[in-house]
């Protein structure tokens, strides 16, 4: 009996994930010192228009847990990567903020991504479109 398509498809992503965190992951920790996380959030608060962002916010877009962003942003803020600081009218969150040291690193792993193809080597440029066609459709219908 065949495999429905849904788990086919469903196995072929979590392997290509796997496959591709694996090239990521060892190239922002060799070149950069980077976890990925940290690449995500550099790279979150550099798309915006100010650089800064809640922390809440920051969690919310990457989806991920607030403690993972604060434990990760507190890490590249040691690095002056980031910078933290109290909202100024609401105690209970957290400004953070990309520096220019962290626009640097951001942009240089960017360019050391791209020659590794983002962990996505051998794809043709219709199979990188048809992924992204697929992430774009769900957004939209979710």
């Amino acid at each position: 009996m065949a495999e429905p398509a849904g788990w086919q498809a469903m196995r072929s992503v979590l392997l290509l994930c796997r496959s591709m965190t694996a090239v990521v992951d060892q190239d922002l920790k060799d070149g950069f010192g980077l976890r990925l996380i940290d690449f995500h959030i550099l790279k979150q608060l550099q798309s915006t228009e100010t650089g800064t962002c809640l922390l809440g916010e920051v969690a919310r877009e990457l989806f991920v847990h607030a403690t993972t962003v604060s434990i990760a942003t507190e890490r590249l803020s040691h690095r002056n990567l980031v910078s933290r600081r109290a909202h100024p009218t609401d105690r209970r969150a957290t400004l953070v903020g990309i520096t220019d040291e962290g626009r640097e690193l951001a942009e240089a792993a960017t360019v050391a991504l791209a020659a590794a193809e983002f962990g996505l080597a051998g794809l043709t440029p219709d199979q990188l479109a048809a992924l992204s066609g697929v992430h774009t459709a769900r957004t939209v219908k979710d």
